[in-house]
């Protein structure tokens, strides 16, 4: 019993020991090192792994969303007064501030040229999106197939009739929004004339008479847009229709008269050659510096030359022509030109539509407004602009038909041979036989 218990002991003692053997490792300092260190080492490798992991995310391109590419228009217009065409920036540049997938380009073409660049571009089929173009070739370019329909960019009921009328072509649709009216008027220097002892003219005889009373060396008596562009003719049907005459009937006493009254300026040189050659613009600014005494120029570029000439004492007013006196209105169209980009196109149409973008170009253009809430805004805050209006409600409109550039044309070619000494008579002649022939190939061809 005792043996038994003995060996039991040892078998006890023996295992006791084992295990007190392995607590004892378990817990030696030396071991614990051991371990910890192990721990430490295998938490250092997982962290460089993770920061491996990390830089590679972190070196990796990261895809950003694609960007839709623009759609870019073109916009051509002819405007060369400095005022118009940075407003005309600046609207453009705040439609492609808010339209982040259009971009609009102005592209600028002299008058003369503009006509025959756009038809010519249109042929080949790269005409631009949108055109800026005079409201009398509006016939002429739908014509041409050119324009585009904007009946429904647009409130006929806001807009006054007599701007809609050369927009809406034969079968009712409206091809373009008109951006204002203008009208032409007789601007006078006030100092030139009264240093002079002359009084402000008020007919186109007292206006010959003044011209040349006040010519010298460095000043001519007046000035007239001689370049062949539709500027030429836009000045001379006023005289031709103070005479009584018509273009019709070119080949009569009125129409010598008209003409004769340019020669008789040249002759006496009232009227310096130099006018072949020059725009309204350019007759403005040598009108703001003093150069020029008296001119026949379109409503609106008192701002421009008080900014050019700020102590030029000057004056406007009806044209000399007698108690009736007639004068003839026109004004811009936007237009859109090509189906390519048309519902983009069609957008800044619509902009341009709204009042706030139309009051902004109106100023600087000289404009009266073809809306007709801003224009009774004009005429009750503006003395100039209700004098305009009064004016330009009795003006003449230029023949509304497709013919009406070649027709244009013919009559400035006429004005700049007449300046430059051609004989009158035998001028009025071929251009006579130039309008019937025009017309005659209008009836032939309907």
């Amino acid at each position: 019993m005792n043996r038994e218990r003995h060996n039991m002991g040892k078998c006890g003692w023996e295992g006791h020991k084992q295990n007190m053997t392995e607590g004892n490792r378990a817990e030696d300092p030396e071991n614990v090192r051991q371990k910890d260190g192990r721990s430490i080492i295998r938490q250092a490798v997982l962290a460089l792994l993770l920061c491996g992991v990390a830089a590679l995310v972190a070196c990796a391109p990261v895809k950003e969303p694609e960007r839709k590419e623009k759609t870019v228009l073109q916009l051509w217009h002819y405007w060369d007064r400095e005022e118009s065409r940075q407003c005309l920036a600046k609207l453009v540049q705040k439609f492609n501030d808010t339209h982040q997938d259009v971009e609009i380009q102005i592209n600028y073409i002299a008058d003369e040229d503009f006509k025959k660049r756009l038809v010519l571009a249109a042929a080949d089929g790269e005409q631009p999106d949108l055109a800026i173009v005079d409201s009398s070739d509006i016939q002429y370019y739908d014509k041409a197939g050119i324009l585009k329909d904007l009946s429904s960019e647009m409130k006929a009921e806001n807009y006054l009739s007599r701007a809609l009328i050369s927009c809406r072509t034969k079968d009712g649709r409206l091809v373009g929004l008109p951006l204002g009216l203008n009208c032409l008027i007789f601007y006078y220097n006030k100092d030139i004339l009264k240093q002079a002892g002359v009084g402000v003219p008020t007919t186109l005889e007292e206006f010959v008479t003044a011209a040349e009373a006040v010519t010298s060396d460095q000043v001519s008596g007046c000035a007239f847009p001689a370049l062949q562009s539709e500027e030429s003719s836009f000045c001379f049907l006023p005289i031709l229709w103070n005479y009584g005459g018509s273009l019709a009937q070119i080949d009569s006493p009125a129409g010598r008269q008209a003409f004769g009254f340019l020669k008789q300026l040249a002759e006496n040189r009232a009227l310096s050659e130099d006018n072949v050659n020059m725009t309204i613009s350019d007759i403005a600014w040598e009108f703001a510096n003093g150069n020029i005494a008296m001119a026949f120029m379109t409503s609106g570029y008192e701002n421009e030359i008080r900014k050019e000439n700020p102590d030029l004492h000057f004056a406007t007013t009806k044209l000399p022509c007698g108690e009736n006196s007639v004068t003839i209105s026109g004004g811009e169209v936007l237009t859109v030109t090509c189906a390519e980009h048309e519902k983009a196109a069609r957008e800044f149409v619509r902009f341009m539509e709204q009042p706030e973008q139309t009051e902004l170009y109106l100023d600087s253009a000289g404009y009266l407004a073809a809306r007709r809430d801003l224009l009774k805004k004009q005429v009750q805050t503006d003395p100039a602009k209700k004098a305009y209006w009064s004016y330009l409600k009795q003006a003449k409109l230029r023949e509304i038909e497709p013919y009406w550039p070649s027709l244009s044309m013919e009559v400035a070619e006429s004005i700049n041979r007449v300046i430059l000494g051609e004989d009158t008579q035998d001028e009025l002649e071929q251009l006579s036989e130039r309008i019937s022939r025009i017309r005659r190939a209008k009836y032939e061809k309907e």
